[in-house]
C-alpha cells in the first residue's frame, strides 16, 4: 500500500555511495566538542560511543570501508543528524520519537477540517480554493495536528519495538 507521497527518482545505492554519505556525518561526530577536557571527541572517543575501534570509524571517515549497521546506527547518539544525508538518498528522513503531552489527534484532525472547511466554502474569499492568507491562517491548527500525529507514530513506533522485545 502506498501513501500517495511523491518522492524523487530513487536509484539503488552502492557500497561506495554509503561510505561517502556516512562520512560526513562521522566527519561532524568526530569533531563534535569533547564536554570533557576540551577539544573534540576524535576517533577514538566516537569509537566507543558507536561500538567499535578507532581504526574503524578512521576507516569509514576516510571512506575506506562502511560502518556496520548497528555502529552506524549508533552515531545518531553523537550526532542526531549523521544519517540525514544517507536516510535522504532514499528519499526518507528520520525524526526522534516524540514523548509525553501531544494535542489529541482527533480534536487537532477536526479543527484543521473545520479551517479547510471554511477555506473551500464557496462564500470564502478564495472561492472552493484556499488563498495564501488561509493557508497561513490554518498553521496553527495544522502544527497542532503534525504534532498529534507525530506522537501517533512514536506510539505506534514504541509499540513495534516493545513487541519484537528490542
Amino acid at each position: 500500500m502506498t501513501s500517495g507521497n511523491v518522492r524523487p527518482n530513487i536509484l539503488p545505492l552502492t557500497d561506495a555511495d554509503v561510505r561517502q554519505l556516512l562520512a560526513d556525518g562521522i566527519i561532524r561526530a568526530c569533531g563534535k566538542p569533547n564536554a570533557v577536557g576540551g577539544g573534540t571527541l576524535g576517533p577514538t572517543r566516537v569509537g566507543m560511543a558507536i561500538g567499535c575501534d578507532e581504526k574503524t570509524v578512521r576507516r569509514a571517515r576516510d571512506q575506506e570501508s562502511t560502518l556496520g549497521l548497528a555502529c552506524a546506527f549508533n552515531l545518531l547518539d553523537v550526532n542526531p543528524g549523521a544519517l540525514d544525508a544517507l536516510v535522504a538518498a532514499k528519499g526518507y528522513r528520520l525524526a526522534p520519537l516524540t514523548v509525553g503531552a501531544a494535542p489529541d489527534p482527533i480534536a487537532a484532525s477536526g479543527a484543521v477540517i473545520h479551517k479547510l472547511g471554511e477555506a473551500r466554502a464557496s462564500d470564502s474569499p478564495g472561492g472552493v480554493r484556499e488563498t495564501e492568507d488561509e493557508l497561513i491562517g490554518m498553521e496553527l491548527e495544522v502544527t497542532r495536528l503534525e504534532e498529534a500525529t507525530a506522537a501517533l507514530r512514536s506510539r505506534i513506533a514504541i509499540a513495534k519495538l516493545r513487541r519484537n522485545s528490542v
